[in-house]
């Protein structure tokens, strides 16, 4: 599915984020903590915009690496990014020795995991003491007036929109119909926790449909 949309994704997430998506990726490589330098690993990358985010905060004498299943996303991720490093690989297998990074993030990808806390334990593995991990993923909508009319939007204007831009209605009808296995703050905290995240913290965004979940090794 990932394959066949890769081609008009990042088109489609700005029009339906009204452009906000790439200051949510902002704050999240913000969060990472990463320094001028560092090392950073951008875990199901897709087309590379956090990994990108992650390398200006790294600069010329870091290291960034992006990972990601799909072929195609791949390929937009180097057509666009072509001065970074991305690797095709398993999120629930991470292809690096323990402790190799300074941070490890995962944008919008945590829900797809078939194993989220094996795939988050991986993120905490392949960072270094007192590196940190950072989630910025969807949300359960909240109750009340925001969270009725964001359920509207999931499941009326997202797949219409998705599916006209990108061609493939199916791919974006699966995106809202899985709204309600989005989880709430406390069920990805809870998630990290089993993980062997520390100092774990949710920073909600978007008027509470999104947010970002840090924590560090130990």
């Amino acid at each position: 599915m990932f394959d066949r949309i890769a081609h008009r994704y990042d088109t489609i997430n700005t029009v339906l984020s009204a452009g906000t998506d790439s200051g949510w990726r902002r704050r999240a490589a913000r969060e990472s903590g990463l320094s001028p330098g560092g090392s950073g690993l951008d875990v199901a990358c897709g087309s590379g915009k956090l990994t990108a985010e992650l390398a200006r905060r790294a600069g010329p004498t870091g290291r960034v690496v992006g990972l990601d299943f799909s072929p195609q996303m791949l390929e937009v991720a180097r057509r666009e990014h072509p001065g970074l490093e991305f690797l095709e690989g398993d999120a629930l297998n991470l292809p690096f020795e323990s402790a190799s990074f300074d941070a490890s993030t995962i944008a919008f990808g945590l829900r797809n995991l078939a194993n989220p806390v094996r795939g988050l334990r991986e993120m905490l593995r392949v960072v270094k003491p007192s590196g940190r991990v950072v989630v910025l993923e969807f949300v359960r909508p909240p109750r009340g007036p925001v969270g009725g009319a964001y359920r509207i939007y999931l499941r009326t204007l997202l797949p219409a929109v998705g599916g006209l831009i990108s061609g493939d209605a199916a791919a974006y009808r699966y995106l809202s119909d899985t709204i309600d296995s989005y989880r709430t703050p406390g069920e990805l905290g809870d998630l990290a926790m089993q993980a062997g995240w520390s100092d774990v913290h949710f920073h909600g965004l978007a008027m509470g449909t999104v947010g970002i979940l840090s924590g560090r090794a130990q």
